[in-house]
C-alpha cells in the first residue's frame, strides 16, 4: 500500500503528477515498485520528464533518474532540485 506523502490530500490521485513525484521522492523501494506496477514505467517516466517538480535532493534525483527510470540523457536539474532557486519566468 502506497502511503500518502502530501499533507493537503487525504487520498493519492495518480492521475496528478505531484502524487507520482511525492512517491518517487519520499517513498520506499516497495512503494516505488507498486507505483510502477500501477502506472507502468513508461507513464511514470513521461510524467517525470514532462511535469518536473522541485521535491528532490540531488542524491534521490540521481537514483530515480539513473536507476529507477533509466533516463540516459541529461535533464535540467534546476527543475527538480528543491534546494535551487525557482525561475522568475
Amino acid at each position: 500500500m502506497i502511503r500518502n506523502y502530501t499533507w493537503y490530500n487525504k487520498t493519492l490521485d495518480f492521475s496528478k503528477p505531484e502524487a507520482v513525484h511525492q512517491v518517487l521522492a519520499f517513498g520506499t523501494i516497495e512503494e516505488i515498485r507498486e507505483l510502477i506496477e500501477r502506472l507502468g514505467k513508461a507513464k511514470i517516466k513521461s510524467i517525470f520528464l514532462n511535469y518536473p517538480s522541485k521535491v528532490y535532493r540531488r542524491t534521490s534525483l540521481n537514483f530515480i533518474k539513473n536507476y529507477i527510470l533509466d533516463i540516459q540523457g541529461p535533464i535540467n536539474e534546476e527543475k527538480y532540485l528543491k534546494d535551487t532557486l525557482r525561475s522568475s519566468r
